[in-house]
Parts: C-alpha cells; sequence; structure tokens
C-alpha cells in the first residue's frame, strides 16, 4: 500500500504506508529527528539519481519513499548504455558524500549548530556506508553487477550477487545477535538490514532466462547497428533443456551453440542465436536434442 503525494514532471512521488507507521514509531521513540534528517538525505540522494537519468534522456518513472528508503524506478535502466548508467548510479552517492562535507564545512563555519551538524553528518555518513555495500538493489549492488556484467555470463552475475547479498544480509543478523549477546541489547536496525538483504539478494536476481533475452536481443540490436560482432562457440549436450542454453549466452559476443550428443559427443547440429531464443519462446523444457532434430527437420524440407 502507498500514497501518492506529487509529481515532479513525469516523476510521480509516492510513500508507502510503512513508512507512515516507522514515522510514528519514531515519534514515539524520540527519534523523529534523526528520521526528518536521513529521509530528507534520502531524497536528496534518490533526486541526484534522478536528475542524472533524465540528463541521460531516462527520467524516473517514480520515486518511492520506504521505511528502508527510497527507490528509483526507471522505465529500463537494463537498456541505459553504460558509461550512462553507471554515471546515474554514482549520482546518489556522490551526492551523500557531498552532504557530508557540506555538514563538516557547515559546523565548521558555525552555519550548522554542533549538534546539528552532527546528526546531518552521521545520518550520511550511514546511509552511504550502507549504500555502497556489493549487494542488490542497493548503488554498491548495481555498480558492481553493471562492472560484472562486462566480463562474465549473466547467470555468473546474478549467482555472484546473490551469494554476496545472502553473506551481507547474514553477516547483518549475526552482527546483531552477537551485539544483543554481548551488550543485552538488540539492534533491530541491524537486524531488520540484514533481514532486508537476504530477501532482496534472492528477488533482485530471479528474472534470469528474461535478462538473457533481453542480452540477446541487445547484441542484436548492436550487431545490425555496426555491421559486425565478435562471435563465439558453446558446446552444449543434447539431454539439456533449451533454458539451460539460453543461460550461457556470451556477454558482447554473438554465440553459436554446437549440440552434441551425450555419450558420444557426437555433433548432432549448430543452432545459432535467434534460433535457440525461437525455441524457448515457444517451449522453453524443450531439450536441445529435439529442438536441434526439429530445426535440421525444416531445413530439409
Amino acid at each position: 500500500m502507498r500514497l501518492r503525494v506529487m509529481t515532479i514532471g513525469p516523476t510521480a512521488v509516492y510513500i508507502h504506508a510503512g513508512t507512515l507507521l516507522f514515522a510514528g514509531y519514531a515519534l514515539l521513540a524520540g527519534a523523529l529527528p534523526m528520521l526528518t534528517v536521513a529521509s530528507l538525505s534520502i531524497l536528496l540522494h534518490e533526486a541526484a539519481h534522478g536528475a542524472a537519468a533524465a540528463l541521460a534522456g531516462e527520467a524516473p518513472l517514480e520515486i518511492e519513499l520506504t521505511p528502508l528508503g527510497a527507490v528509483l524506478r526507471l522505465e529500463d535502466e537494463e537498456r541505459m548504455p553504460a558509461g550512462k548508467r553507471l554515471l546515474m548510479l554514482a549520482a546518489g552517492p556522490a551526492m551523500t558524500l557531498l552532504l557530508c562535507f557540506l555538514s563538516l564545512r557547515m559546523t565548521e563555519w558555525g552555519v550548522l549548530p554542533a549538534a546539528h551538524g552532527r546528526l546531518l553528518f552521521t545520518s550520511n555518513l550511514a546511509i552511504l556506508m550502507m549504500n555502497l555495500l556489493p549487494a542488490l538493489p542497493l548503488d554498491g549492488g548495481r555498480i558492481a553487477a553493471l562492472l560484472l556484467s562486462g566480463i562474465l555470463r549473466g547467470e555468473t552475475v546474478r549467482r555472484v550477487m546473490r551469494i554476496c547479498g545472502m553473506l551481507l544480509g547474514s553477516a547483518a543478523i549475526l552482527g546483531s545477535i552477537w551485539l544483543a549477546w554481548r551488550y543485552g541489547a538488540w539492534n533491530l536496525s541491524l537486524a531488520g538490514a540484514g533481514c532486508f538483504l537476504m530477501y532482496a539478494a534472492q528477488q533482485s536476481t530471479v528474472s534470469i532466462a528474461l535478462a538473457e533475452l533481453r542480452s540477446m536481443m541487445d547484441r542484436k540490436i548492436a550487431m545490425e547497428r555496426k555491421g559486425s560482432m565478435r562471435c563465439c562457440r558453446v558446446a552444449v549436450l543434447g539431454n539439456r533443456p533449451v533454458m539451460h542454453a539460453v543461460r550461457l549466452l556470451s556477454p558482447g559476443h554473438l554465440t553459436e551453440f554446437l549440440i552434441l550428443e551425450e555419450g558420444t559427443m557426437k555433433l548432432c547440429g549448430i543452432m545459432g542465436e535467434c534460433e535457440m531464443v525461437n525455441v524457448y519462446l515457444d517451449n522453453p523444457g524443450c531439450m536441445l536434442r529435439e529442438a536441434c532434430a526439429s530445426l535440421n527437420g525444416k531445413k530439409g524440407r
């Protein structure tokens, strides 16, 4: 459940119902000043992302303020050129780092009382440290995934990011348990962050086949635009499903599949990317030997 609060150009701004409940809890706990500073800092962080995306020609569709931070959604972030996407992802942490610097300088100049400057600095430092963790959907995780996608297959990138998220989430939960055992008080924020990271690690990496198909279409578009592209061959046993082969598409290369007979390793046939994706769309569970035989039969006719 969420409430639409305003519209900035083409971007809708929402607030999640849980955020209002969290604000009520903060008010009762006497932590409203910190929550206010943190919320404004997060909004400036996301506004920097949005401004960078708009300058790159990809204005955000919406921004949603949740109890665990703000979420900015683009129409299709995955299709942004890598350079522009990297600048867009880096804009948020850069804004948070700038706020840390300004809090120190403004306190030194006497513009902010020491207590207010300290609150602004610690809030933004915590946001920066959390946000740069290499876990999805945090900026650090998205930057890491973007950089890794240039050298690893999509399936491998998602596996690495899933493991990082699970490990960091587990570490946060164990840290909360250790603090409770050592000092006799639970750190619910740390435990909540750990649960969020573990949940996000699963939810942010589930669309494996769809991402690979999108990657294939991007390579097809690049091929048509440039007129040439590097090619690679991948050998796959015929007793594997088509969905397995789709996950083996090589980043930045046009992939050709050699379908081998299990046991004898005899070449059954060759399938290109377009042929593979057409079979996948019709029957993703189809065995490669069957797909190859059907394709050879059509060619024979």
